[in-house]
């Protein structure tokens, strides 16, 4: 009785609870979406942001944690059904990992500042586009289809050029010239 009582308190412990959740927040026709993209996530924008109700994704997240890809998958796949466009402010906010998936997923994609962006590989956690392999050679496969799928497919060599550890932050030249981004300027 005793060790199927412990189990429950440990079972019901806040530690045992994802803590990875991304904030979705909607303000008329913009949608905000921060922080870590966890499963049911998708849930989540679903709701705060029913289709049809957005015109604008705003993006600012390091990307999906444990468990997040196929939350974020769903999410850009809601985007891109919505005709919506993404945003990132490249001077203040972090994009990475499966966060470019969403921002891939815009009809129109405005990387505002990328300009200022110096590519290459760096640490995680500086702003702008970052791209990067998944975790495993299975995400990273998911992830270059669903590049392929929302009609950019330059996404897949941007992410094979920096291993899980790190990001490939792009330039907004090369945003530009791959297709990622659309324009540099605010919508």
């Amino acid at each position: 009785m005793r060790n199927l009582i412990a189990v429950l308190v440990c079972a019901m412990a806040p530690s045992a609870v994802s803590v990875e959740a991304a904030q979705v927040t909607r303000q008329g026709t913009t949608v905000t979406v921060r922080g870590l993209i966890g499963s049911g996530d998708d849930l989540a924008f679903e709701q705060a942001a029913p289709q049809g109700s957005y015109r604008t994704v705003v993006l600012s997240s390091p990307g999906a944690g444990e468990g997040g890809l196929p939350a974020a998958i769903a999410m850009a796949r809601s985007i891109r059904a919505a005709g919506a466009s993404t945003v990132v402010n490249a001077s203040g906010s972090l994009c990475g990992s499966a966060c470019t998936l969403l921002f891939a997923a815009g009809a129109q994609r405005y990387y505002v500042g990328g300009e200022r962006i110096v590519e290459g590989v760096r640490a995680k956690g500086q702003s702008g586009l970052g791209f990067h392999q998944a975790r495993s050679p299975r995400g990273t496969a998911q992830m270059a289809s669903v590049y392929s799928e929302m009609g950019a497919s330059a996404g897949a060599d941007l992410s094979s050029r920096s291993p899980f550890e790190t990001l490939y932050y792009v330039s907004g030249a090369t945003a530009l010239s791959t297709g990622i981004a659309t324009s540099l300027k605010r919508p």
